[in-house]
């Protein structure tokens, strides 16, 4: 035992050299200090001291510092750290957080300001493409606005955007993780039976409880997804953010700068407007209910048979200016670029928008973000709406006929909060709170699939269970005991290795909404300060500032795939740009990169007026004793060999 004590020390010794040889013994002293600032656990500090070992390398000295979580709401004001590791999350499909990257944003932790060069460049660039309606054309202009962000004014270095992990069963073909389940039924199928599978007929999954599946309300994720199969959204976007022609909305025109015409399917009609809340798993199915039990709308008195109301332009304005009504809504700034909105008063499938990007202004404006907001799950109007003829008015100023304040407490709609129907592929069958959701196929849908714009399509399931398993391990459990048919799998890295190495199971990979970067202070000497006005002189360089060329090289100079390596298995994304890679319609990828090259580094650091030899001094007895302690290892391995296996 004693000698296994020493093997250990021995051993820890040698890993220590080893770890030394790597960065080497450099005499020179450092060109600057710098306080590496974090919140948050996890792998952050791990990380933070990789980059100052890597800052080393470059004459760097970098102290790294673990901060409270309330130090971060501060740092917008204070701007008290140097360089920092932060995590951009959230925003879904507005490419640029104007929040973060303004000299007024309320996120700018950066020392952005209208000194600081290029910035008001930058600024504009951002507000231009705001107004860019044209998908592609504002592609562009992103692409010019990222690589003046990151070439010119380098205020971050963006680290790794993390994947997110799912699982179904290889007999289940035709899913697509970037499209998501409700939109890749209609092309999936079963290639027989997977493990504890006997029923080929329906598809399960788990879930938390819903809450209120009125697409106005629904601000859980639960509730949302719940409504994705009874609804449709009213203009179709694909997995890179950018619209398309495959939904409701099967076309449209731009009349001008902020006036648009949009145009709908034909043929597509309301579910049936069944009565769920009371239902069970005992209850007759769905289409034994007599029709004169079905729900019966506000405004006309009257139910959805499934081909009693079609859906039309009515329904999607009805939509758009409720969620721009403060009468009904409580998050009417989605819409409030809307200055008018109403049905084209010859086609009834036909509907205009008008836009004012900034209603605070007396110009009208464009608002190119509009795309992303008209999305909405389209509303029953006949349903919904009602007689009463007071008149109120959108965020935006458009008069609207029919909502009133209580409006939220009739019948009618909170009946549709916990029954809601949609003209989707499925229908809400029953719900068992805490125990499961049941969805049943409505066999009068569209059949227009979201991902090709393929018609006659129908999902390949008739029945869909929603499992209420909140636990992501016991949801685990299920999946692989074949009670359901995907798994989120994204905490369970030991698992979802094993099983992308079973042929029983397709693992699918996605980027997750979110980035983790380095940031730099730019008010801070040496990364900033004073140097971000003095600009080089050197040929080829002169749009350059000292500041500039300082944090080129401090982002040269750190190794992220070797880090990516170390701490994600190189499985991470590394990240070049302020837009996440989830956005990969405007996220740029031919951007300058700053991938790992010490001689870069030194170049821009001695174009600043820095001078640091990459040369290291070899410690001689240091190398000398490190081979005597191998050499050490090696016999005491092989005693404690023999001794194992009896040779004395």
């Amino acid at each position: 035992m004693r000698r296994e004590k020493w093997f250990a020390l021995i051993t820890l010794l040698v890993l220590t050299f080893s770890i030394g040889s790597k960065y080497g013994a450099n005499s020179q002293e450092p060109i600057a200090r710098l306080v590496f600032n974090h919140v948050g656990g996890g792998i952050r500090p791990d990380i933070a001291l990789f980059i100052a070992y890597d800052l080393k390398d470059i004459g760097i000295e970098v102290v790294v510092k673990v901060e409270e979580w309330s130090y971060f709401p501060v740092i917008p004001i204070t701007h008290d750290y140097d360089i920092g590791i932060f995590r951009l999350g959230g925003g879904g499909a507005y490419p640029g957080a104007k929040a973060i990257w303004m000299s007024d944003g309320s996120l700018n932790i950066f020392g952005l300001g209208p000194d600081i060069p290029y910035q008001n460049e930058s600024e504009e660039m951002q507000m231009i493409q705001e107004t860019m309606v044209d998908p592609s054309a504002r592609q562009t202009y992103l692409y010019e606005w990222q690589n003046l962000v990151m070439d010119k004014i380098i205020p971050i270095l963006p680290l790794f955007t993390e994947k997110g992990y799912n699982v179904v069963w290889a007999n289940t073909l035709g899913y697509d993780v970037r499209w998501g389940l409700r939109d890749s039924l209609p092309y999936m199928s079963y290639d027989g039976y997977h493990s504890g599978q006997d029923n080929l007929t329906e598809f399960n999954f788990a879930d938390a409880n819903w809450v209120d599946l009125n697409p106005l309300f629904s601000a859980d994720s639960s509730s949302s997804t719940i409504a994705s199969y009874l609804f449709e959204p009213i203009l179709q976007m694909n997995p890179d953010f950018a619209p398309v022609k495959t939904g409701l909305v099967s076309d449209w025109d731009q009349i001008d700068e902020t006036h648009f015409q949009f145009w709908m399917m034909d043929d597509v009609y309301w579910n049936p407007s069944y009565n769920s809340t009371a239902r069970d798993d005992d209850s007759i199915p769905l289409g034994d209910i007599p029709a004169g039990e079905y729900m019966v709308g506000l405004k006309d008195g009257l139910p959805s048979t499934g081909t009693s109301h079609q859906v039309t332009a009515k329904d999607a304005v009805f939509t758009y200016l409720t969620w721009a009504n403060s009468e009904i809504s409580d998050t009417t700034h989605h819409h409030d670029w809307i200055s008018d909105c109403y049905v084209d008063p010859v086609d009834e499938l036909s509907f205009h928008i008008h836009i004012d990007g900034n209603p605070e202004t007396v110009e009208i404006e464009p608002y190119a973000d509009m795309w992303a907001k008209l999305t909405w799950e389209v509303l029953p109007e006949f349903f919904l709406n009602s007689t009463d003829p007071t008149v109120t008015y959108t965020e935006g100023g458009v008069e609207c006929t029919g909502l009133y304040a209580d409006m939220i407490n009739t019948p009618e709609w909170i009946a549709y909060s916990t029954s809601a129907f949609g003209c989707g592929p499925y229908s809400l069958d029953y719900r068992i709170k805490n125990y499961q959701t049941v969805l049943k196929r409505w066999d009068g849908w569209h059949g227009r699939g979201a991902i090709t714009g393929e018609t006659g399509l129908s999902p390949f399931i008739d029945t869909i269970t929603v499992r209420i398993i909140p636990d992501l391990s016991a949801e685990l459990a299920e999946f692989e005991a074949g009670r359901l048919d995907i798994a989120d799998i994204t905490t369970f890295t030991g698992e979802r290795k094993m099983m992308q190495a079973d042929q029983q199971y397709l693992v699918n990979s996605f980027n997750d909404t979110s980035m983790l970067f380095m940031a730099y202070n730019l008010r801070r000497p040496f990364i900033g300060g004073d140097d971000n006005f003095r600009y080089l002189e050197q040929e080829g360089k002169e749009n350059y500032t000292k500041a500039c060329a300082v944090r080129k090289a401090i982002n040269y100079a750190i190794d992220r795939d070797e880090i990516n390596q170390v701490f994600y298995d190189g499985e991470s994304f590394v990240s070049h740009s302020v837009i996440y890679p989830s956005q990969p319609f405007y996220y740029y990828n031919d951007i300058i990169k700053y991938n790992y090259d010490l001689d870069t580094a030194i170049e821009w650091l001695e174009a600043a007026g820095y001078y640091y030899s990459l040369e290291t001094n070899i410690d001689t007895g240091a190398m000398i004793l490190t081979l005597v302690l191998i050499l050490g290892i090696s016999k005491l391995i092989t005693r404690i060999r023999k001794r194992k296996i009896g040779i004395v």
